[in-house]
C-alpha cells in the first residue's frame, strides 16, 4: 500500500528490493530503543515520498537476511535504486535528514553507481580505475590513489591529486618538498567541492570551508552533533590553531550548529569574535595555542552579555589572574565577586571576596600552589605511623612555609590520632575560603568525581572551601587503593570526626580495615551499618569472610556434585608427582603466610592466619620456577609458580585462598582428610564429581560475573559461597569465587592429565 511501510520477510525481501524504482529498508530489532523512536519518523516519511517503496525488516528475527548484508547496528537504513544498493546509514535519522537522504535517492544515477562499483573491484585487484594515471599508488591507510610530481629527493612537490577506490577525485593540493603548502580542495563523488582552504608550510592557515552536498557522499560534515541543516562550515585557522568556527544554512544565514536555528544576536558590547557555547548558553572568547588548548585571557558572559568569569590560561591551565561572580557562593551573604590567582590550575596567593560595589569583604592567603608531583611525595600521605604531636609539628613547619595544603592534611592526621577534631576545624576556618554548605558540597563532589585519583586537585578544592569531610574521605579511598591503609584510616577517621552522622563512612572504614587485616572490627562496622544500609552491611560482612575465612580442611565438607558427563574416576598423576606438587603448594602458602605475618607488629595475635604447613615440607621449601614449554600447535605455554609478595593484603589473602582450596582438594583426591603428606593415591568414590564441580562452579561464577542478572543463576540460586547463594553475591564477590574455583580447576586439570606439568600453566585457566 502506497504511503505505508511494508513488513519484509526472507521470502519477499529480494522481490521488493530488486524491483525497478526506489526502495529504502529500515533494519530494526525489538530491543532497540532508537529503532522504536525512529519507526514513526520512517512511517511519516512514507506518506511524503509516494514514489519510494518503504520497507522494514526485523533483523533479529530474520537474521538470515541481515547477516549476509553486514547489518550489525540498529537501526540501519539501506537505500536501493533499480535493485542496486546505493547508500546506507546506521543511525536513527531526524525527519529533515531523512527527507534529504530520500531526495538524494531520486537523483542517483544507477549507471554511474555501477561504474563506481566496477572501479572498486579494479582497485581491490590492484589496478587503477580508468581516468587515474597508471603511475598512481594506492594507500591502504588513507584508502586513496595518489599521483603527482616529486623533487630530487623523491618527496611530493607540485600539484598532487587523490582518488577514491571508485575512481572519483577526492582531493587536490599543492605539495612543497613533502609538505602541503598553498590552496587545496576536496570533492564530493559528484565532483562538487566538499572542502577548500590553504596550508602554509604544512599547517592549515586561514579559512577552511566545508560545503555539504545534496547527493550521497562519503565526505563527512555533520559529525560531533552538527545538525543536517548546516550546509556550510567555516573554520578559521592561524598556523594550525583553530581560532573560531562559523556554521551556515543553505540560504547563507549563520546558524547554531546543534540545531540549525538562526544564530542569536551577540550583545553589542561583546567582542566581535565572542562565540556562543551552546551547551552552556553562554558567550565566550577563548584564545588557543597550536595544540588547541586555552592560552591567554578567556572570558565567559551569560546570554545577555553579563561577564560571568575571566581567567588567564597558559597551555590549557589556569595561570595568572582569575575573577568570577560568586553570588550565593560564600557564607557571607555580602559576597558577590571573587578574585585571586592560580598556577597550573591551582589556586594560590591572596584571594579577595568582594561585595556588589567591588569593596573587599574578606582577604585570604591560600599559600603555595603545590602541584601533583609535590603533593604525591609529601610526608602527609606516608603510611608510617606518627604521634599526634609529630603530625602537629609537621603541620607547624608546613604552615610557616605557606604550604597550607600540607598543613591542613597533617592537622587532619593529628586530629585522627588524638581524636580531637577542634584544631582541624580551626585550621579550615583560618586558611580556606568560607563557602556556603551547598557550595562547599558542590566543590567537593565535583573534584571527587572528576579528579578523585589525583592528589593536588583535591587539596586545591580543600583550600577553595570544598567540604572537608568529603575530600578527606576521598583521600582515604585513594590511599587505600595505593596500599597505604594506615594513612587511609587516619584520613577517614578525620572525616568521621567532622561528619559523625555519615554511616557510609563505616563502609569505607570497613574496606580499609580489611586491608589492615582487622577482621573483628570490620564485622562490628557491618553490624553498625545493618540498620540503615542492610545491603552494604551484608556485602561488607561477606567480603570479610571471603578475605579471612576459617582456614581448615575445606575439601569434602559437603558431598561434591556436578551435572557434567565423562568425569574421571581417579587421578592420572603419579604419587611422586602429587607429593612434589603438595610441596609446591605448601611452599607458596608458607611464603604468603610469612608475608602476611610481617605486616603486623612482632608478637601480635592474628586469629585468621592459616595454620603452619611446614610439616608438609620435610627438608624445607622447594624452588618455585618460571619457564615456558611447547603446547598444542607449537604454541608457547608459560608456567609461573613464583609469587609477588609485595601486593596489598587483600590481594595476597585472595591468592592464598585459591591455593588453600587447591591444596585441600589435591590432598582429598588422594584420600586424605587433613593436611598431611599422602602416602598413597586412594581417591574417594565421588572423585569425578569433585573434579567436575570445580569446573562447573568456575563456569557458573564467570557466567554470573559477565552476564549479571541475565545469567543462568538467578537470585537465591546457586552454590553457597561464604554462606551466600551465588545468585545473591555482589559482582566483586563473584570475582573472588571465580578466582578460587579457577585455581581449583587448574589443579584438577593437572591432576587428571599426565601430560600437564603444573597447575600454574597459563593454558589451564579457561572455563
Amino acid at each position: 500500500m502506497a504511503g505505508v511501510p511494508v513488513e519484509l520477510t526472507p521470502e519477499d525481501f529480494e522481490a521488493v528490493t530488486q524491483k525497478p524504482g526506489m526502495c529504502v529498508v529500515d533494519f530494526w530489532t525489538s530491543w532497540c530503543e532508537p529503532c522504536h523512536a525512529f519507526a514513526p519518523v520512517f512511517a511519516e516519511a512514507a506518506t511524503r515520498f509516494a514514489d519510494i517503496t518503504f520497507a522494514r525488516l526485523d533483523a533479529e528475527t530474520h537474521e538470515s537476511v541481515a547477516e549476509p548484508l553486514g547489518i550489525d547496528t540498529y537501526p540501519t537504513l539501506v537505500a536501493y535504486k533499480d535493485g542496486l544498493e546505493v547508500h546506507r546509514v546506521s543511525e536513527a535519522l531526524p525527519a529533515d535528514a531523512l527527507d534529504r537522504m530520500l531526495t538524494a535517492l531520486r537523483a542517483v544515477d544507477v549507471a554511474e553507481q555501477k561504474r563506481r562499483a566496477e572501479n572498486r573491484e579494479r582497485t581491490e585487484a590492484g589496478q587503477p580505475p580508468p581516468g587515474i594515471p597508471e603511475d598512481a599508488t594506492w594507500d591502504d591507510g588513507d584508502g586513496e590513489w595518489s599521483s603527482g610530481p616529486k623533487d630530487a629527493k623523491g618527496l611530493p612537490h607540485g600539484t598532487w591529486r587523490y582518488w577514491r577506490a571508485d575512481g572519483t577525485l577526492c582531493n587536490e593540493c599543492i605539495m612543497e618538498h613533502g609538505r602541503p603548502h598553498g590552496p587545496f580542495k576536496r570533492f564530493h563523488e559528484d565532483g562538487s567541492v566538499s572542502q577548500e582552504g590553504a596550508f602554509e608550510q604544512g599547517q592549515l592557515h586561514g579559512p577552511r570551508t566545508w560545503i555539504a552536498s545534496e547527493s550521497f557522499t562519503t565526505e563527512r560534515m555533520h559529525e560531533g552533533g552538527v545538525n543536517a541543516r548546516v550546509r556550510k562550515t567555516v573554520m578559521h585557522y592561524e598556523h594550525g590553531a583553530v581560532r573560531h568556527v562559523q556554521h551556515f544554512n543553505g540560504q547563507g544565514q549563520r546558524v547554531v550548529p546543534s540545531t540549525g536555528e538562526p544564530y542569536p544576536t551577540r550583545p553589542a558590547h561583546l567582542p566581535e569574535d565572542a562565540e556562543l557555547r551552546e551547551d552552556l548558553n553562554q558567550w565566550t572568547k577563548v584564545t588557543l595555542n597550536a595544540d588547541g588548548e586555552r592560552h591567554g585571557l578567556t572570558r565567559f558572559w551569560d546570554v545577555q552579555g553579563q561577564l560571568l568569569w575571566e581567567a588567564e590560561f597558559e597551555d590549557g591551565r589556569r595561570h595568572g589572574r582569575y575573577w568570577s561572580r560568586a553570588e550565593k557562593t560564600y557564607a557571607d551573604f555580602r559576597v558577590h565577586f571573587e578574585e585571586g590567582r592560580a598556577e597550573g590550575d591551582l589556586a594560590c596567593g591572596e584571594w579577595s571576596l568582594m561585595d556588589a560595589q567591588r569593596a573587599v569583604v574578606l582577604k585570604r592567603d591560600l599559600g603555595q600552589a603545590q602541584d601533583e608531583r609535590t603533593l604525591a611525595r609529601s610526608m602527609v600521605f606516608s603510611n608510617l605511623a606518627r604521634s599526634a604531636e609529630g603530625w602537629r609539628e609537621l603541620a607547624k613547619v608546613a604552615r610557616a612555609e605557606r604550604r597550607y595544603r600540607e598543613a591542613l592534611l597533617a592537622t587532619a592526621r593529628a586530629c585522627a590520632t588524638s581524636l580531637d577534631v577542634q584544631p582541624l576545624k580551626d585550621g579550615l576556618e583560618e586558611l580556606t575560603l568560607p563557602r556556603t554548605q551547598d557550595s562547599a558540597r558542590e566543590v567537593a563532589d565535583d573534584v571527587v568525581q572528576g579528579a578523585g585519583r589525583s592528589w593536588a586537585p583535591m587539596a586545591d578544592a580543600l583550600m577553595r572551601g570544598g567540604e572537608a569531610a568529603t575530600i578527606l574521605r576521598a583521600y582515604a579511598v585513594l590511599l587505600d587503593q595505593t596500599d597505604r591503609p594506615r594513612a587511609a584510616l587516619d584520613f577517614l577517621h578525620a572525616a568521621m570526626l567532622l561528619a559523625p552522622e555519615r554511616k557510609a563512612n563505616l563502609f569505607t572504614r570497613g574496606l580499609i580495615l580489611l586491608n589492615l587485616g582487622v577482621a573483628d572490627q570490620v564485622r562490628k562496622d557491618a553490624e553498625g551499618l545493618s540498620s540503615v544500609e542492610p545491603d552494604t552491611a551484608a556485602f561488607l560482612a561477606t567480603y570479610a569472610r571471603a578475605l579471612f575465612p576459617r582456614f581448615d580442611f575445606w575439601a569434602g565438607q559437603e558431598p561434591p556434585r556436578c551435572a557434567y558427563d565423562g568425569l574421571p574416576e581417579k587421578p592420572a598423576q603419579s604419587l611422586e608427582a602429587i607429593q612434589q606438587m603438595v610441596r609446591r603448594y605448601a611452599t607458596r602458602l608458607q611464603a604468603m603466610r610469612g608475608a602476611l605475618l610481617q605486616r603486623f607488629k612482632p608478637g601480635a595475635s592474628v586469629s585468621w592466619l592459616p595454620p603452619d604447613l611446614s610439616g608438609l615440607l620435610g627438608d624445607g621449601p622447594v624452588e618455585l620456577k618460571q619457564y615456558e614449554l611447547a603446547g598444542d600447535d607449537d604454541d608457547l605455554v608459560e608456567v609461573d609458580e613464583t609469587l609477588d609478595l609485595e601486593m596489598g593484603l587483600a590481594d595476597l589473602t585472595l591468592m592464598l585462598r585459591g591455593d588453600w582450596s587447591a591444596l585441600s582438594w589435591l590432598l582429598w583426591s588422594c584420600g586424605e582428610t587433613s593436611f598431611r603428606m599422602p602416602t598413597r593415591v586412594a581417591p574417594p568414590a565421588d572423585y569425578g564429581q569433585a573434579a567436575g564441580q570445580a569446573s562447573q562452579r568456575l563456569w557458573q561464577s564467570r557466567d554470573r560475573k559477565f552476564r549479571g542478572n541475565a545469567s543462568t543463576t538467578k537470585p537465591g540460586q546457586g552454590f553457597l559461597f561464604e554462606g551466600v547463594p551465588l545468585g545473591d553475591l555482589h559482582p566483586n564477590l563473584v570475582s573472588i569465587a571465580e578466582r578460587q574455583y579457577a585455581e581449583t580447576q587448574a589443579m584438577f586439570y593437572w591432576l587428571n592429565d599426565p601430560d600437564h606439568v603444573s597447575p600454574w600453566q597459563s593454558n589451564l585457566r579457561g572455563s
